[in-house]
Formats: structure tokens, C-alpha cells, sequence
């Protein structure tokens, strides 16, 4: 069988209703604004698959190698066909987290790992048979994320105040799953402790893929990391959605129940009870 034709091909990478602006403006929603992508992103990473070959094209782009005015402009040179494409981003927003997307070769599919980052996804099918043609990629964000907001003041006795869930890091692009990383079976723990601050605690917040039923455990501890009390909540997390966790402090201590919603600045309104 003849080589298909070689064709040269512009992929143009925005982002599709980001929160350069807030994300609860009506006008930016009803619109569908795209921003730049150096306007949100640092690194770009694709992945094309051709549906009756399986060859697959893969590469990255980062924002600091070919500088504002290039980046999320992708050309490929590729054989005409049809190609399923995986792109993926993410930004500067929490520079401790971790995200990257790779390739599995014995099972010929692209994953997502992604730790505390807010990142950004576009998954499609296309017909590549024009020559200069191009391709416009309108990232979304992928990921959700865990708020706390603790909101009265800390007693003199409180010390510490720690956060411990398990989650799924792994996203599966073929069927856009997610599960756990390595071959143990077991979920990654998020555990860290949340900042005090002149007798109050900073917001608290966390970056995941979204999935559901995981259980949140907030705990407290004195100087002397003697437990004072601690309680439980089963969560769940949506794309482009805040999971925010709200209440008192003596709430945790008391083991009393308080609210938790799902918030509109990135989409809409979603309300979880907490038991």
C-alpha cells in the first residue's frame, strides 16, 4: 500500500474560558472566550494517533524555549489521515505541583499524570488532507480542586491542623478514566498540614482529577502533637469545578457537621452534604 502524502499541518492552542477574567462571568460563558495560550499555560503536550496505521506522533512545547509569540503554534509535518489528538497544558498556578502527559506503548494510549496543578485538555478526532491546513485547539480545564476554609479563630492550645485524603492521579485519555499510578492498586494520600496564621488558618487548596467518593480527614493537634479531635467527610470532585470545604474550626474538634459545595467560580453550583 502506497505512503499517504505528507501534509503540513498548524495546530493554533488556546484556552477555552479560562480564569484570566472570573470564570463566573455570564458574558465570558455565553461567548466561549479563548485566551492565549501564554496568557495561562507554560507547557503544551500532544499526542496524535492515526485510526488505521496506530502510528503515533508525540511532542511537547514549552513556553520558555520558544518564547510568547510562538507558543501554542504547533506545526506537524504528518502523513494525510485521520488522527485521533490528545492535547494537554499546563500553567504557572502552583509551581509545586506536577502534571505530564506520556505514552504507553504496549497498550498504544496517551495517560495524564497530575498531581496539584491546573491543567488543561483537548481530546477529538480529525481528518488531517489539506495541505497548510489548520487545526484550532480549544483547551478546558481537566482538573478540579479542593478548597478548605476554616473560618473562626484558633485557640492558643491548637497547634497544627492536618488534611489527609486519597485520590486517583492517573487519567486515562483512551476512556478518560481515572485510577492509581504503579502496579500497587493503592491511591496516592494528599496530606498536608494547613497554614496559621495570626489566630486564623489560610485557605487551603488542591488541585485533582476529577473522581468521587473519596474521604476527606481533617485533624488538630496541640504543641505536643497530642490529637484534640478530628473528623471525616466523603467528597467528590468535577471538571472545571471548586470543591470547597467550609466551617468552623471548633466544628472539627466537636465533630460537628458543616457544609460543603461545589462552586460556580469555574462552572456551576453543586451542593454535597457533609455527615
Amino acid at each position: 500500500m502506497a505512503e499517504a502524502e505528507m501534509m503540513q499541518v498548524n495546530f493554533s492552542v488556546n484556552t477555552l474560558d479560562v480564569d484570566v477574567q472570573p470564570m463566573n462571568s455570564s458574558i465570558l460563558k455565553s461567548l466561549g472566550m479563548r485566551a492565549a495560550a501564554s496568557s495561562v499555560l507554560t507547557d503544551i503536550q500532544y499526542y496524535l494517533k492515526n485510526t488505521v496505521t496506530g502510528k503515533i506522533y508525540s511532542g511537547e512545547q514549552k513556553l520558555s524555549s520558544v518564547g510568547n509569540t510562538e507558543f501554542g503554534n504547533i506545526s506537524l509535518w504528518i502523513p494525510a489521515g485521520t488522527y485521533q489528538l490528545v492535547f494537554f497544558g499546563y500553567g504557572v498556578d502552583n509551581s509545586t505541583g506536577t502534571a505530564s502527559m506520556y505514552v504507553e506503548k504496549d497498550y498504544n494510549r496517551a495517560m495524564i499524570n497530575l498531581k496539584n496543578k491546573d491543567s488543561f485538555y483537548f481530546k477529538t478526532e480529525k481528518t488531517i488532507e489539506t495541505e497548510n491546513g489548520q487545526v484550532d485547539i480549544n483547551l478546558s480545564r481537566l482538573n478540579s480542586k479542593l478548597v478548605i476554609r476554616l473560618n473562626d479563630a484558633v485557640s492558643s492550645d491548637i497547634k497544627k491542623i492536618k488534611a489527609r485524603m486519597t485520590y486517583y492521579p492517573l487519567f486515562n485519555t483512551q476512556d478518560e478514566s481515572v485510577t492509581y499510578e504503579g502496579s500497587s492498586g493503592v491511591a496516592s494520600v494528599m496530606e498536608s498540614y494547613l497554614t496559621i496564621e495570626n489566630e486564623s488558618v489560610n485557605e487551603f487548596g488542591f488541585y485533582l482529577l476529577p473522581q468521587t467518593g473519596r474521604t476527606l480527614i481533617l485533624s488538630v493537634y496541640d504543641e505536643s502533637d497530642n490529637e484534640l479531635g478530628s473528623c471525616s467527610v466523603t467528597v467528590s470532585f468535577y471538571k472545571n469545578k471548586k470543591t470547597i470545604v467550609e466551617g468552623n474550626l471548633f466544628d472539627v474538634i466537636t465533630q460537628k457537621p458543616f457544609v460543603v459545595t461545589v462552586s460556580d467560580e469555574w462552572d456551576e453550583d453543586v451542593v454535597v452534604p457533609i455527615q
